[in-house]
This record gives structure tokens, sequence and C-alpha cells, in this order.
């Protein structure tokens, strides 16, 4: 009988000491996409294609191994920099996304020649380069501690295809999903407090 304490008080000893190797999750609430592009897409949809990408990105072997803290998505319902619920959820970043192009490259226009015009092949930004139904778009991204209107991190994605504009944004979500996790794992930051 003491035999089995002594072994179970060691198996517990050994939990909590791999529980403490774990890193605290890092919470960020994540706004609505704000959409300054004349393109519609669904904001909300789009913020939530982010956490998704958040939370297949929790599913890493280092994330895993506690080698990497995971990150806590959170959804805010509004696109504005002062949010309560920022508070109300204990969020230590905020994450702003702004889709500020999307271009449909492959669109024919119509046009009519002037007269006595030549046409001598198509040349970069010719829209006749470009396959039906090829779209551009750029994400902004911004993250902002809780509580402080700086910037902690920013960045700009860029992404092209023969896709639909959701699904092309939503591909740039995964990118700046992946930069926001690579912005809190580098090695020469300080720790997100």
């Amino acid at each position: 009988m003491r035999y089995l304490y002594a072994l179970l008080v060691s198996v517990l000893f050994v939990s909590l000491a791999h529980a403490q190797d774990r890193q605290q999750p890092i919470r960020v609430c994540v706004a609505m996409l704000k959409n300054s592009s004349p393109e519609f897409v669904d904001p909300a949809w789009q913020r939530n294609e982010l956490i998704k990408a958040f939370e297949r990105i929790n599913k890493s072997k280092d994330v895993k191994k506690g080698k990497a803290a995971p990150i806590e998505a959170i959804p805010l319902e509004s696109t504005d920099e002062p949010d309560p619920d920022v508070r109300d959820k204990d969020c230590r970043f905020v994450l702003h996304t702004n889709l500020t192009r999307v271009a449909r490259l492959g669109e024919p226009k119509i046009s009519i020649p002037q007269p006595s015009a030549v046409e001598v092949g198509t040349g970069p930004g010719d829209p006749r380069a470009y396959p039906a139904g090829f779209r551009d778009a750029t994400v902004e991204y911004r993250v902002m501690r809780a509580g402080n209107p700086e910037a902690w991190a920013s960045g700009l994605v860029t992404g092209n295809g023969q896709l639909a504009e959701d699904t092309l944004v939503s591909q740039l979500m995964d990118q700046v999903a992946n930069r926001v996790a690579g912005e809190f794992r580098k090695a020469h930051s300080p720790a997100p407090q």
C-alpha cells in the first residue's frame, strides 16, 4: 500500500512538472475584417476563417510539445479601435485586419481603339495577359497590445489566383495567422505579457 501511495505521489509530481513546462496561451481578440476595397466579402466569415487558422496552428507539433505557446483567438464583433470586450474577454492582444484591395485582373474591358492604333501584343499589367476570373488581393494586419494604441506588429499580405473573392481572402487570412503566430514566437522578442 505504501508503494502504491509513493507511486501515485511521484506520478502527480511528474505531471505537475510537465504542466508547468507548458506555456500559457496567448489570448488574442480578433476584430471583424474591415473592408476598404470596393468588392463585397463577408467580414464575419473572414474573421471566423482567421480564428480557424489559429486553431490549425495550435495543432502543430511545437504547440503540442510545449515548445510554443498556443494562441487563443477570441472573436470581437466590431472593427473599431477601442472595444470594451477586449478587457471583458481578458485579451492580451488585439488583431485588426483590413482588406485594402481586391482587383479582377482577368476581366475583359470594352474599349474602342483610337483610329490608327496598332496592337503589338500584351505587356505587364495588361488585363488580356491574365486568364478570366484572375484576382489579386491585399490584406493589411496590425497587432496591438490591449490598452496600447500603437502597433506591436504589422504587415501586409498579398495573393492572387483564379479564385472567388471570398476564397482568395480566406487564403490571405491563413497567411495573416501564420505571420502573427511567427511574431509571437520570435526568439528575439520578449514573451508576451
